[in-house]
């Protein structure tokens, strides 16, 4: 059950990467799937064609689960920072880059009773439900060549939860 549980909030933090995970990876075994059926029929340049877009929504399908993944370390660390320390919107600053990194939040927040403050804070800050691309795409484009950009988007370390909250009661939280 506390599997369960887990794998079910997984999901929830990264809802969007999923899905575009998903398509990515269907895309994929669909175009390999046309790839491999008219091998025979195909010139050089359509076989290049198919083989490139397999590849592109395979990388992009692998990205974006580990994007989930890294927004998932970033629910754990914020839902123990507002547990063990309360709602301090310093927090909140460096997890206001990105839509996926506001939805961690929310998820947290919500959880442990703070979700109408958290919305609030996003809300002043000028964010709202349309705001998908993060900000650095329209700041610096050329942000997505950058160690720092890979590392905390894609490769954000293990982080194990100071508070089990499977043990707590929901009125303690």
């Amino acid at each position: 059950m506390k599997e369960l549980k887990l794998i079910i909030r997984y999901f929830k933090v990264g809802r969007l990467l999923h899905l575009v995970a998903t398509l990515g990876f269907s895309i994929t075994v669909i175009s390999f799937i046309k790839l491999k059926n008219n091998n025979l029929y195909l010139d050089d340049y359509s076989w290049f064609i198919w083989l490139t877009i397999s590849i592109i929504f395979f990388s992009m399908s692998i990205l974006a689960e580990l994007d989930g993944y890294s927004r998932f370390q970033n629910y754990k660390q914020v839902k123990d920072q507002m547990f063990l320390n309360g709602y301090q919107e310093r927090q909140l600053k460096p997890l206001l880059k990105s839509n996926c990194q506001r939805e961690a939040v929310l998820l947290a927040a919500n959880e442990l009773g703070y979700a109408k403050e958290v919305r609030f804070y996003f809300h002043r800050k000028g964010y709202r439900w349309y705001h998908i691309i993060p900000d650095f795409v329209i700041k610096n484009p050329l942000f997505f060549f950058s160690a720092f950009f890979w590392r905390t988007t894609f490769f954000t370390p293990r982080y194990e939860p100071k508070v089990n909250y499977d043990q707590l009661e929901l009125s303690q939280v």
